[in-house]
């Protein structure tokens, strides 16, 4: 009874939001607490080092240190109001608001009102927003200072009350069952405001020495006051700060940008918006997952940025950057995030920083450029040069000059040298995945379209004239078969490029250059690793160094059949210049757009240099030869001297070849048979036999035993000669491109 009339008087200090008096009486369906014992019963809190059995404590000292780490909690219950008019009345201790001024104390005196937000001092108003506040309630409401003093002033200020029990909100109820100081996750307030609560247990020391639970001090702090620190330090940055929980769904806490992590919905509907006139009833706060974040574009960057920094694992040493284009607004941030934990008090926030940095402009080759300049006019001269010169050397494919070089394989070259000029249009335009991937197959893919046919031209001419063959045999490469002999080398080349268009594409990446003065931003096309520029450098340069071998050992082709020469040359100038760019590509430190301009002009060099040394010589030749026409005398005939004993077969062989050509009506002359009575030095009768031959290119200086080869520069010739020669002749083995004999000293 004593302790009833107590808490009587506190029944009528209630007011409503005009500022009247109203008893504080609950309503059916409200929570109250009803102590057990008179709130003098107690149990050990739930705490770990509170739940211990002390007395299981053998040494005297550690049951005494486990004593007095036990808390004590005072015994109660939750109970419900029922609906029922007969239920008895309750009543509760109102929890009351203030106006303060600007040191924080109550004040309701006109002129001293600090409203958080307003530019001046203002008057304390009720609810209403009309009645001021003028409360003179008084009474042993409150104590100040110990000793039983009361504060007369209690109420002083206090605008509006409401039923407020904090033993139901969550930051008393974790604190009560930690105890120890925490931090609070961001919760709803009671005032409908998103916030978080710092609280420390309060205990006290009862008659029997146990330490007591008696409450809980805390302290809020809503996310509006955050968003307005942050917001206030950087307004005149252009940095962008924004905190996030680290725990999913990843809730706002707060940003510079005056996010505060909270959106004020219907309570009937949470998917609409607060009104601005709302009476407070109808609303409340909802937190706000930084993924929905979309409402204008800082949102978006934020949200954005977040999701990416997530997705690469946070990087701590790492500047991530983030690239916004929208109509209003287009700029680069390089992002950073810094881990924010506390174990004490349970806090696991992510702090992330966005600061704006200037784009690197030589990342990429645009219209209006100077390299843009270079570019063109390179990829300008050399298709047009290597288109030209295919045109020319397709027009004069029926003369002399150019049937007696394969003028097909060499127009596929040509063709090749242009859409190699054409695929470096590809580097114009800015870096993104598509461009940067079209980039990779049409360079690479073109370059092994040109090579191919000089390779296949290059390997057939070695196979025709058996350099390296000990035993010379009849060999026959087709147009057809050559070209099949194409395909592989196409198909490799496809394959790569299939394989490491899904393995490791090549993509736009953003990178972040920083140094101490300023940081720039660089957008690039790159592969996570080596692996294609090995196998490509591997395959392409293979290629080329073994062309440039078998070129090399072709060479002594005599000068009327120069097509071995423009084979060594071509591909000896593939080989340096490809060099020179693979090592300026990787030793030197320059912009994209500068190195794909040097590559540029490296193929511009290739193609023109390559294509002009095939078909200019030709062209002046057919130019001569049409300026100054001369009747075609025989040709010149070369001398096989055979020094020795001369057989039978090599007479007889003569006649036949004789024979053989001119019943295939090809216009050579009759062979003939001299023989001469030479004394040597030694007084040794010699015999010496000339055999007049054709006009066939013989490979010079070769030793031989057992047979002398005669080679044909032209590929088509060996194949139609070949063939002529076996048509009509019984005996194969001896028109196989070699004429045999029994022995030799020189060829």
């Amino acid at each position: 009874p004593v302790h009833m009339e107590k808490l009587q008087k506190h029944l009528d200090s209630c007011i409503d939001e005009n500022g009247r008096q109203v008893p504080c009486l609950l309503g059916p369906g409200e929570s109250y607490i009803e102590c057990i014992d008179n709130c003098t019963s107690l149990q050990r809190c739930p705490d770990e080092d509170s739940q211990q059995d002390c007395s299981a404590v053998e040494r005297a000292e550690e049951r005494s240190l486990c004593e007095s780490n036990t808390k004590w909690c005072i015994s109660y219950t939750t109970k419900t109001i029922p609906l029922s008019d007969d239920s008895p009345k309750r009543g509760y201790i109102p929890f009351t608001f203030y106006c303060i001024d600007i040191n924080g104390l109550p004040t309701q005196t006109p002129g001293e009102n600090a409203e958080l937000g307003a530019d001046g001092l203002g008057n304390c108003y009720h609810d209403d927003g009309i009645t001021p506040v003028n409360r003179q309630v008084s009474g042993d409401y409150a104590y100040c200072g110990g000793e039983g003093i009361i504060c007369n002033n209690t109420f002083l200020g206090g605008f509006t009350s409401g039923n407020y029990d904090p033993r139901y909100r969550p930051w008393y109820i974790a604190t009560k069952q930690k105890q120890v100081p925490n931090w609070s996750e961001p919760y709803e307030f009671y005032t409908h405001n998103i916030g978080i609560t710092f609280s420390r247990p309060i205990h006290s020391i009862d008659e029997e020495g146990k330490t007591v639970f008696a409450g809980v001090l805390a302290s809020d702090y809503s996310l509006d006051g955050i968003a307005s620190f942050l917001t206030e330090n950087y307004d005149r940055s252009d940095a962008i700060v924004t905190i996030v929980e680290e725990a999913e769904p990843n809730y706002v806490i707060a940003s510079s940008t005056g996010i505060a992590g909270v959106r004020k919905v219907l309570i009937e509907d949470n998917s609409k918006p607060c009104p601005e006139d709302n009476d407070g009833d109808r609303c409340m706060g909802v937190r706000i997952p930084i993924s929905d974040l979309n409402e204008d574009i800082m949102e978006q960057l934020i949200s954005t940025t977040y999701l990416t920094q997530k997705e690469k694992n946070f990087p701590v040493s790492e500047l991530i950057p983030v690239r916004v284009d929208h109509d209003d607004f287009r700029g680069v941030y390089a992002s950073h995030t810094i881990g924010f934990e506390t174990k004490e008090t349970g806090i696991s926030w992510r702090i992330m920083i966005l600061s704006p940095v200037s784009a690197h402009e030589d990342d990429t080759i645009m219209p209006g450029d100077s390299m843009f300049q270079v570019l063109i006019t390179s990829v300008s001269a050399g298709f047009l040069v290597c288109s030209t010169l295919l045109v020319h050397f397709i027009r004069n494919r029926r003369e002399k000059e150019i049937i007696a070089s394969d003028w097909r394989f060499t127009g596929v070259f040509l063709v090749g040298c242009a859409l190699l000029n054409l695929a470096c249009l590809s580097y114009i335009g800015q870096n993104t995945n598509a461009t940067c991937l079209a980039r990779m197959w049409v360079i690479h893919f073109f370059f092994v379209f040109a090579l191919t046919p000089l390779f296949v031209k290059t390997y057939r001419l070695y196979k025709l004239t058996g350099v390296g063959s000990i035993i010379p045999r009849r060999q026959t490469i087709s147009n057809a078969r050559a070209v099949l002999m194409s395909m592989p080398f196409l198909a490799v080349e496809v394959l790569i490029l299939l394989v490491f268009t899904f393995i490791d594409p090549n993509k736009v990446e953003d990178l972040l250059v920083y140094d101490e003065s300023h940081t720039e931003n660089h957008v690039e096309c790159k592969q996570d690793t080596w692996a294609f520029f090995a196998l490509q450098l591997l395959y392409e340069g293979g290629l080329v160094f073994v062309g440039c071998l078998l070129a090399y050992k072709t060479r002594n082709m005599r000068k009327e059949y120069r097509d071995n020469q423009q084979l060594l040359l071509t591909m000896y100038n593939i080989a340096l210049v490809g060099s020179v760019v693979v090592v300026v590509f990787n030793a030197t430190e320059v912009c994209q757009a500068t190195t794909r301009v040097f590559i540029t002009i490296g193929i511009l060099w290739i193609t023109v240099f390559s294509s002009c040394i095939f078909v200019v010589p030709k062209l002046l030749l057919i130019r001569s030869r049409k300026l100054n026409p001369v009747e075609e005398d025989e040709p010149a005939r070369r001398t096989l001297s055979i020094v020795g004993n001369i057989p039978d077969s090599i007479q007889r062989m003569g006649r036949r070849i004789s024979h053989r050509y001119s019943q295939n009506s090809i216009h050579f002359w009759d062979q003939t048979d001299e023989y001469e009575d030479n004394i040597g030095s030694s007084g040794r009768s010699t015999q010496t036999a000339s055999v007049k031959l054709p006009m066939f290119p013989i490979q010079e200086n070769r030793n031989c035993s057992e047979e002398v080869s005669q080679n044909f520069s032209s590929e088509e010739q060996l194949n139609e000669r070949t063939g002529s020669l076996d048509s009509t002749a019984p005996e194969k083995s001896s028109t196989s491109g070699s004429i045999s004999k029994s022995s030799c000293s020189s060829s």
